[in-house]
């Protein structure tokens, strides 16, 4: 492998760093796009050949032969591991920031919703219904990557709901096979597990990481 091969392979490592933190604020900002997350799985799949190669190379640079080929991948794995965990882990407290911020964005959407209840006996049958009375419109998530509040009310969502009234969700998806999304009860009653994975306290919503 030639020098230049050597520093494309280092960069591409200590890209690994950034690159998840940048992508997760793209998709939580308000002009933001999921793009950059669907090339997410690029930096995982080196990270796999690098942990299976690992103790092959280390017992191949034991051998004089083989240790001039060896060596540099070996170094590169070594050096890339770290940063895929540095990165990710990064990444997760982004995209966990960019959603106690919506938490708290969300509030005028969910006193509304509250207030309708409080003078009506019963809570709205869609987001319409708030405007214009308690809301002159019905809002978006301020985040272009997931715009929409879906928001159910009924019978069948307290029997799926642990007794909620209502609930308000957001499907945020965090890469191509994926089905996270945020949870917002009014009762605050949020299992520990359910709807589809381990759902995270974030503010008064709840994450669910599928």
């Amino acid at each position: 492998m030639k020098t230049k091969d050597h520093l494309f392979y280092a960069l591409f490592a200590i890209s690994a760093i950034s690159y998840f933190s940048f992508a997760e604020w793209m998709a939580t900002a308000r002009v933001g796009t999921m793009f950059f997350l669907w090339f997410s799985p690029l930096y995982v799949f080196p990270l796999l050949a690098a942990l299976l190669a690992l103790p092959v190379l280390l017992v191949r640079v034991c051998f004089q032969r083989d240790r001039t080929h060896a060596l540099p991948w070996l170094l590169l794995s070594i050096l890339y591991i770290p940063c895929f965990i540095v990165g990710t882990d990064l990444g997760d407290r982004v995209r966990i920031s960019g959603w106690e911020t919506f938490a708290r964005r969300s509030q005028p959407l969910i006193h509304a919703i509250e207030q309708y209840a409080d003078d009506h006996a019963v809570p709205p049958q869609a987001l319409s219904d708030l405007v214009p009375d308690y809301l002159p419109e019905v809002p978006n998530t301020g985040m272009r990557a997931y715009p929409e509040f879906h928001y159910d009310t009924g019978d069948e969502t307290r029997e799926r709901f642990a007794e909620n009234p209502w609930v308000l969700s957001v499907f945020t998806p965090s890469g191509a096979i994926n089905f996270d999304q945020m949870l917002y009860f009014p009762k605050q009653n949020y299992p520990k597990v359910g709807y589809g994975g381990g759902l995270e306290r974030i503010g008064d919503w709840a994450y669910v990481h599928e």
